[in-house]
């Protein structure tokens, strides 16, 4: 009797550590796990233009920072084209990361029939060492002329970019530095 005991209590601890792990929660929660962290409509074709952005999230986990337009045509013409933001997260008035993303490549576009999707960038939450709350601040640095026709309807999303099938971030190649 104590060797079931002993059984059941060993697979009850893995089943509750199993349950709590990214692949799990993406691979059979998805719905909740790939839910938008933020949706802020932001004008990346006016040079200056800034915007600030509070990270509340539920996984920790990589996340993407991704542009997005209206309707499914960029994701099926895979355009590219110029265009930066400068971003900084910051916590309790501290910079923790800093930079520039890279210009939009023709690969890396997604989407549904909605909207058209381009990941920018990748990082990790919780952010290290932050004490408190992390903000991301952006502001278009380069615009991005080639969405002209999508003025005032383009906007930023995050989104967790993490893959079960990997156990992996799917645009890892577009991860920033953070301090560790």
């Amino acid at each position: 009797m104590k060797k079931v005991l002993v059984i059941l209590m060993v697979l009850s601890a893995g089943g509750a550590y199993s349950y709590n792990t990214n692949w799990f929660q993406a691979f059979f929660r998805n719905e909740t796990f790939y839910e938008t962290i933020a949706d802020v409509p932001f004008d990346v074709l006016k040079k200056g233009e800034r915007i600030s952005i509070p990270l509340k999230y539920k996984y920790d986990t990589c996340y993407d920072v991704a542009v997005a337009v209206p309707g499914r045509e960029l994701s099926d013409s895979r355009v590219t084209g110029e265009g930066r933001l400068k971003y900084q997260f910051v916590s309790d008035g501290k910079i923790l990361a800093s930079g520039e993303t890279q210009p939009v490549v023709r690969r890396g576009w997604g989407g549904d029939d909605d909207v058209s999707i381009r990941p920018l960038m990748v990082f990790d939450l919780p952010f290290p060492e932050a004490p408190g709350d992390v903000i991301l601040q952006l502001e278009v640095v380069e615009p991005f002329g080639f969405m002209q026709e999508y003025e005032g309807h383009t906007a930023i999303v995050i989104n967790p970019d993490y893959t079960p099938k990997f156990d992996n971030c799917y645009h890892e190649d577009l991860r920033i530095d953070q301090v560790k």
